[in-house]
Formats: C-alpha cells, structure tokens, sequence
C-alpha cells in the first residue's frame, strides 16, 4: 500500500520535477551537489528504513524518487546511488565550545548577555562579539575551528548534526570583523560551513580560509582547499594561495594571488622590550604587514595582533615574559593579508631596566659621570659603554654597581660614544638593557701658544679645533679659576685683549661646535707678562716733579 502511494506520487510529479532539478543543474552547477549526502543502497533497504535513517519525515520520500528519477521504490537495486539535499535529512542540534578566549568577549541569547570564558558551551541563536585586543577559539562538533578575531560581531545562525553520517551543518552570519576558520573536509557525508555576510556567501567543504566583513565588503583568503564567494550577481572560486574581494551590490572579484610570506630568518630570538616594533625584509606589493602573536602553534587566541604601515613586526604593550609563536603576513592594496611567514620568538624583558638620566646629549666633564633612575627591588645594577652603536666595540662593562650612577676613573677621548644599563631583582634576576643612549665628547680646548705683547696689547693665538665655531677664554692669577680676572669670547683662534698687569697669568681655553655646548677646558697654562716700566715712570713722574 506504502509502495503504491509512492507510485502514484511520483507519475505526478514526475515531468515537473525532471524540469526543476535540470534547471536547479544549471543554475548552481557543482553547487548543488555540494549540498547532497550521497548514498549507495544496500541489500534490505527500502523507502521506510531509508525514511528513517535520514529524512525529515515519510513526506520526503517522494521527492527523493523524482531528485533521483526512481521509475519503482520496490525495484531500486543494490549500488544504487541516491542523493539526498541536505536541507531535507534528519539533523540533531550540537553546541560549540570555547576552546580559548583572551581580553573581553561575550555573548547574547535574547535580551541575556553574558562574558564567555574557556569552556564554555555555545549553541545556535547566539551572537557572539569580541571588543578591543580580544579573541577567542571556538571548536565545532567536527573539530572544525574559527578563530575570532578583536572587534567583530557574529551569529551563529545553525549548528547541526546530520544523524545520517555525522556530518556537520554549520551557519554563520559575519556581521563585522574577522575570522580565521580550519574546517574539516565533509567529504561524500553532507557538511557544510557557509559564512554569510552583507556582501556575499562564503561556502566551504574542508579548508583553512580567512574572512574579514568591514564596511567595504567582505575579503576572503583561502589558504588551503577552496572557497566559493557567492551573491546574486555571480561567484567566484577561490583556490588555496587566492582571495578576493567582494563589494556590496556587484559580483565577487575574480580571484588574485596572495602576497608570499615574508621571510623571518633575521629577526631576533629574543625581544627584551615591549611594546617593540622589529624591521624585517620588505614584500613586493604590501603596504601593511600584520602580526599575531599566540602562546601556543595553534593560535587559538592571540596575546598580540597589530598591523604596521612599513615593513617590520610588531608586539603590544603587556607581553608577558615567556615563549611565543609569531606569524606574519603582507597586506596588499585591496586589503588581501597574504601567506604567512611563521617562527617562534621569546621575550624576556623583565625586570624592566632603569631609565637613563645623564648625561644627555654632551658630556663636557672632565670625568663622565653615568645616572639613572634608582628602583627599590634591584639588587644591582650592569652598564655597557660602546664606541659604535652595535656594541661592538665595547670600551667598559660593570656588572658589580650597587648605585644608580658611575663616575669614569680616567678621561674620555672627544668622539661619540653609546652607553646603556640594566638592573637584576631577586625575583626576576637579571634583566635586559635599557635603550641605547649617545652622548658626544667635544674636543677639548687647544693649548694657548705663548703669548705677543705689543705695547698696552696682549695677544694669544692657538692651533684652530676641526668644526668650531667660538671659542672661550679666560685668564687668572689662580691656576684653579675659582674667580677669574678675564673671560673672553673670540671666533677665531686668535684673541687680542688689554695688556693686563705683569706678572704670572693662568690661561686656559675652550672651543664650541656647533649646535653642541662648550667642549671641556684646556688644561691651564702659566703665562708670564712683562711689567711694563713706561707704566711705573708714570706712576713715579709726579713725585719727581713735586721734588
């Protein structure tokens, strides 16, 4: 009797269905198989097991004769392959788990918002939004993973089991952000994992792909596999190493090839200061580079996600101490985040170095004179002073001071010099340096040539310093300069002054480059000026006069 109502069910419906099913062929193509569970009878099956392993309901079953033009239900032989629409099995609803979650992320059922922490169980009907340097994994059923990137906004629109092979349907509306999806291959079983957005439909049967919806559209990167970007006005496929880029209202771009990795060889090991901004080698094409830093190789949540304007990497503020995976890519100029370049890094910037307070941008002391600031923890402090700015000619290292300062025993040469400091604590023990700080020496003061008496003009000359501009001089009868009788300024390197009183003088000089204080003094001179005997005649004539 069941058979028989089968039979005539489907000699009326038989022509239309043959027309539909050829048209529904040619619009979507491949499409439409790829939402088929495919399955070849076996010995024992007839239409009411059939029915109850993976229909919806018996209503379906006449359907499946003309989807599959089955003449006889009572005749269909072993080996038969039928296809069965997906949106017409048996399905179970499944959860999603949080597999991963950093910064602030929840979720709203209805009027109900909650945070989301690590393992936690989400269902369909669920939006799920990340905020600022937030991220989150969610694990499907399957195994299938996305990650959620900061700032975006999601729906879960389906999760389900078909009961028939365990296959996975998966929905998801994409309203802004991002997502970095690892899907299972669904094979023959009739899964699916399509991310909708205002732009277009992204359709996956087992591949790693990306998805960025923003307010120009939606971009796509598939990385393995393939992806198909879909809406009203065509589609385009995207093989693994391909994106694209979909704007509102017109046709998905056809597919480009993504930037390659950049290459990772040359960066540091280690990173001893956060936040830090590390060059690497330049892609031919990108004008961004982005990069994620994770505590694990799986990235199922980031610690780190920054994007640079020029080649190099980027790590935010609060990395804590410890070993990471970093991986990298190039952005090209539709905003397509290329291939990424993948390595492991540590950072180790802690305790957190003294920051350097002398000397600034000169030292003009006889003996330099090292400060920083003093922390309380420390239980002593290392220095580094260097001749080139890659320590690679390293002129002093002290890692015994117990004070926030040193003072050098002997005196420097004029020249550029580069010094740094670190501290260690009991708890963290020794630490990284500090930035590199330069200070520049001026040459000192040239030696005075002895000096020209011209009558009441006293004249001193010495040999010109390489990039002066003025020179300083003064003159003492105390060889200290505690208070100096004269102090002059010339340009040249010549000074004519007032012939001062004779007797012994101390001289001493110092030149100034320019945009740079007044170097260090020369060491001081005793000069002898003669006593000028015009000087006591004149003293002495009126007292001779008044004899």
């Amino acid at each position: 009797m069941l058979a028989q109502t089968f039979r005539c069910t489907r000699l009326a419906r038989r022509t239309t269905a043959i027309l539909l099913a050829s048209l529904a062929l040619a619009l979507c193509g491949s499409a439409a198989l790829a939402q088929d569970f495919v399955y070849v009878v076996r010995a024992g099956d007839n239409p009411w097991n059939l029915t109850q392993r993976y229909l919806k309901s018996i209503d379906y079953w006449p359907r499946i004769q003309d989807y599959n033009q089955i003449i006889d239900a009572q005749a269909i032989q072993p080996g038969t392959v039928l296809r069965i629409p997906v949106a017409w099995m048996r399905g179970e609803r499944t959860r999603a788990r949080i597999v991963d979650v950093r910064g602030e992320v929840e979720q709203q059922v209805g009027e109900h918002v909650a945070p989301l922490v690590t393992g936690m169980q989400v269902e369909a009907g669920a939006v799920i939004r990340s905020g600022d340097d937030s991220s989150l994994t969610l694990e499907f059923p399957d195994g299938s993973r996305s990650l959620v990137g900061a700032n975006t906004e999601l729906a879960l629109r389906e999760i389900r089991r078909l009961k028939a092979s365990g296959a996975q349907q998966l929905d998801v509306e994409l309203r802004r952000g991002h997502l970095e999806n690892t899907v299972r291959p669904v094979g023959r079983g009739g899964g699916r994992y399509l991310i909708h957005t205002p732009a277009a439909v992204a359709a996956v049967r087992g591949t790693d792909f990306r998805a960025t919806a923003a307010g120009d559209g939606l971009r796509a990167e598939t990385i393995k596999g393939e992806v198909a970007l879909h809406n009203r006005r065509g589609t385009t496929r995207l093989p693994a190493g391909t994106g694209s880029h979909v704007t509102p209202g017109k046709a998905p771009e056809a597919s480009s090839r993504l930037l390659p990795a950049p290459r990772l060889d040359k960066l540091p090991e280690r990173i001893d200061r956060v936040p830090f901004r590390v060059p690497i080698e330049p892609v031919a094409g990108a004008v961004h580079y982005r990069s994620q830093i994770a505590g694990d190789a799986g990235f199922t949540a980031l610690d780190s996600d920054r994007t640079a304007t020029e080649p190099a990497i980027l790590g935010r503020d609060g990395l804590a101490d410890g070993s990471y995976r970093l991986r990298v890519r190039a952005i090209d100029g539709r905003g397509l985040e290329g291939l990424d370049g993948e390595r492991e890094i540590v950072i180790d910037a802690r305790p957190e170095p003294p920051f350097p307070s002398a000397p600034g941008g000169f030292a003009t002391e006889e003996r330099v004179r090292f400060e920083w600031a003093r922390s309380p923890e420390a239980t002593g402090y290392h220095f580094q002073l260097a001749a080139d700015a890659d320590f690679e000619r390293i002129l002093l290292t002290r890692d015994d001071l117990q004070e926030a300062q040193l003072t050098l025993e002997d005196e420097l040469p004029s020249g550029n010099y580069w010094w740094r400091v670190g501290l260690s604590t009991a708890a963290e023990g020794r630490g990284p340096y500090s930035d590199i700080q330069r200070f520049r020496r001026p040459p000192p003061g040239p030696a005075a040539e002895p000096p020209q008496v011209d009558g009441d003009v006293l004249q001193l000359r010495w040999r010109a310093t390489d990039g002066a501009v003025r020179y300083e001089v003064q003159l003492g009868r105390s060889g200290d300069f505690a208070a100096p009788e004269h102090t002059l300024e010339t340009t040249t390197a010549e000074l004519a002054m007032p012939r001062p009183e004779g007797g012994t003088w101390h001289v001493r000089i110092r030149s100034q480059e320019a945009g740079s204080p007044p170097g260090p003094w020369s060491k001081p001179q005793q000069i002898e000026v003669p006593q000028s005997h015009w000087r006591a005649v004149l003293i002495l004539l009126p007292l001779l006069l008044a004899l």
